[in-house]
């Protein structure tokens, strides 16, 4: 072997580890900056028609649990923040908070519960002939966990195989729309980033309270006039609805929270919004306590 021959090779493999080393490199810078884009909860849920319980379509259908781990596994793949539903039904049934009379809500619960933001139904479809053959339609639909806002649709089906290896069929499936049902999501959570987390405030006198929600306070506000006027400023851009008020009880079904502290830089939660909610009332020189269950507020004052 020639010197010229050996300096072609060292070249050649140079040069194959500098292309592998800039592929490499391309994809961590991708995903970098796919996990700085995507900071908004996401939960993966089976599809339920009106009346069917979770539980009995996880256990009775294994193929939605396959498709459900291979959808909220691509999610992490590429960063996402994802909460998982099975194992938030476990704790659920663990901490007795599973209850068989509520199963036409208790999805919502959880999904309300859990803090995501976004929330993906999955569903398959089976198909088989008497020859052996089989073909699954892969069904998901992304929906704004607060609104119930649809934000992406996607089916797709495998392809009829002879085969009985369904969770190939659910891959082939997914791998067919997997980038563009990803890539809208994404699209999406900038929407999110943009005006904001969208949660729910409830405020509630309680039962021993000494004064309602049209008591004054402050400079002579109504203590109404004044939680709503504090809401709308604070309020991420100020997006804020105001969708009930009595004497003894206010709602916001919309508020919008920013998705990082402005001044810090660090995740902001429902829980921050709802602290300084109640040290504005306590200026005020009225007592409140919170819940906070989700993307859910329930603000009691005393």
């Amino acid at each position: 072997m020639t010197k010229r021959t050996n300096i072609i090779k060292i070249g050649v493999l140079v040069m194959c580890f500098l292309q592998t080393f800039s592929t490499f490199a391309q994809i961590a810078s991708t995903r970098s900056d796919e996990v700085e884009r995507a900071q908004a909860k996401l939960m993966v849920v089976p599809y339920t028609k009106t009346g069917e319980e979770v539980k009995s379509i996880l256990d009775d259908n294994p193929y939605i649990r396959s498709a459900m781990s291979m959808v909220k596994q691509s999610f992490d793949q590429r960063g996402w923040t994802t909460v998982d539903f099975v194992a938030s039904l476990r704790a659920a049934e663990s901490n007795r908070a599973f209850q068989m009379d509520r199963q036409a809500d208790f999805k919502a619960d959880l999904i309300a519960g859990s803090g995501a933001d976004i929330y993906v139904e999955v569903d398959t479809q089976l198909t088989t002939d008497d020859s052996g053959s089989a073909s699954v339609t892969l069904v998901l639909q992304a929906f704004e966990a607060h609104s119930g806002a649809s934000f992406s649709n996607q089916s797709e089906n495998s392809g009829r195989f002879n085969t009985q290896d369904y969770d190939k069929l659910i891959e082939k499936a997914y791998d067919r729309i997997r980038e563009e049902f990803l890539n809208m999501l994404l699209t999406k959570t900038d929407e999110i980033r943009e005006i904001g987390r969208a949660i729910k405030i409830e405020l509630n006198l309680h039962e021993d309270a000494e004064l309602d929600f049209d008591a004054e306070v402050g400079d002579g506000d109504f203590l109404n006039e004044a939680i709503e006027e504090w809401i709308y400023t604070n309020a991420y851009k100020g997006r804020a609805n105001l969708s009930g008020i009595t004497e003894k009880s206010m709602a916001f079904d919309e508020v919008r929270i920013p998705l990082f502290d402005q001044e810090s830089g660090r995740p902001y939660n429902p829980n921050r919004f709802a602290s300084e909610l109640i040290k504005f009332l306590r200026s005020n020189e009225v007592s409140a306590s919170r819940n906070v269950k989700g993307q859910n507020l329930f603000i009691t004052i005393k």
